[in-house]
């Protein structure tokens, strides 16, 4: 089975990257991006300004336990903006943001670029028929209130691994 956005095999990777004080709530600006290569042997660079500040490559999502080799996401996906934060994957100095909060996050312009020779950027790539798929689980794609792909009314999905069905 594909993973599909949003369906049951959400895979989400992050970094982390300390940031200065001035570029929250519009006293500074600073301009965050990426390199994404999808695929098996592909790779994530974050940024900040010029410089590069975490990487990820294929090994990071290599076989554990009773899953197999995953790859660098080659579906449609969502970008996310946020704020959010969480002591469970790094220090957080609390007394010092607790000074800043509320914040608010300002985004003056977002911009995304395609590799020449990737061919035309769509939501349905070959493999990956997005829009059929969103279309066929409309509890889980149209009903906010359901957070889990059981909570929308379906089952999760068998795999090769744990149910020995076929892929």
């Amino acid at each position: 089975m594909n993973p599909y956005r949003g369906g049951p095999y959400q895979q989400a990777m992050s970094g982390v990257t300390a940031l200065n004080n001035a570029w929250y709530d519009g006293a500074a600006y600073q301009t965050y991006g990426f390199d994404y290569t999808p695929g098996g042997s592909g790779q994530i660079t974050w940024n900040v300004g010029s410089e590069s500040t975490w990487r990820i490559d294929a090994r990071a999502v290599g076989p554990n336990g009773n899953v197999g080799q995953r790859v660098i996401p080659q579906e449609p996906m969502a970008l996310v903006l946020n704020l959010g934060m969480g002591s469970s994957f790094a220090y957080i100095d609390e007394p010092a943001i607790d000074a800043l909060m509320p914040a608010t996050m300002r985004v003056d312009w977002i911009r995304i670029y395609q590799a020449d020779g990737r061919g035309e950027m769509t939501c349905d790539p070959e493999g990956y028929p997005t829009t059929s798929y969103i279309k066929d689980h409309p509890k889980a794609y149209r009903n906010a209130q359901a957070t889990s792909w059981s909570g929308a009314g379906y089952e999760w999905p068998n795999n090769t691994f744990v149910n020995a069905c076929k892929a």
